[in-house]
C-alpha cells in the first residue's frame, strides 16, 4: 500500500479564508468602519464595539495563519509503515509502537483523529497548537488531535490508511 499524503488544498484554503475575511467585515462593521454602527436597543453599543475588535482580531489571526498555509507545499499529513507524521504538529514521526489507541473526535460534522501516545512528553509539538495541547486533551481527550480540513485529502482516507498500517505485522 503507497503511503497516505495529504497536502494543502489551495482552493479549500482559499474559501476557508473568504470565510475569515467576511468576520473581519462584519467586525469592521460592528465597529463603525462602514459608517453608523448597527445598533440595538437590547445591549449597549460598548458590547458591539468589543465584539467587532473580536472579531476583528481573532479572525485577522486566522486569516494570516491560513495565508500561511497557502504557500506551504510540505505534505502536511502523512501516514505509512513507519508511523504517522503531522507537520502543524512535528516534523519528527511518530511511530506505531508509540501510538497506544487512535480515536476520533467530532464535532458540527468535523471529524479528527485523536492519537494517544506512550509518552506525550517525547513527541512534543510547536507553536500554538503545542500551547493549546491540554485543553486539546480535555476536549478530546487525547495527544495530538489531527484535522484535515484545508488538505486534498480526506478524513475516511486517512482512518483506511491509519487502519492498514497499524494491524500491519512488522
Amino acid at each position: 500500500m503507497q503511503d497516505f499524503v495529504a497536502h494543502n488544498s489551495r482552493w479549500r484554503l482559499a474559501a476557508i479564508f473568504l470565510i475569515a475575511a467576511g468576520f473581519v467585515a462584519l467586525g469592521i462593521w460592528f465597529i463603525g468602519g462602514f459608517g453608523e454602527a448597527p445598533s440595538s436597543s437590547r445591549r449597549p453599543a460598548a458590547y458591539d464595539i468589543a465584539i467587532g475588535w473580536l472579531c476583528i482580531l481573532f479572525f485577522g489571526l486566522c486569516g494570516l495563519a491560513i495565508v500561511k498555509k497557502f504557500f506551504d507545499d510540505r505534505p502536511q499529513l502523512q501516514i505509512g509503515p513507519s508511523g504517522i507524521q503531522w507537520t502543524p504538529w512535528s516534523d519528527d514521526i511518530i511511530p506505531w509502537s508509540e501510538i497506544t489507541d487512535v480515536t476520533t473526535w467530532s464535532y458540527k460534522g468535523q471529524d479528527t483523529i485523536v492519537l494517544h501516545l506512550n509518552e506525550p512528553s517525547r513527541f512534543p509539538g510547536r507553536g500554538l497548537i503545542a500551547k493549546l495541547r491540554g485543553a486539546n486533551r480535555m476536549l478530546t481527550g487525547g495527544d495530538v488531535a489531527i484535522s484535515l480540513t484545508g488538505t486534498n485529502r480526506c478524513y475516511d482516507g486517512a482512518m483506511a490508511a491509519i487502519a492498514s498500517y497499524r494491524n500491519a505485522p512488522t
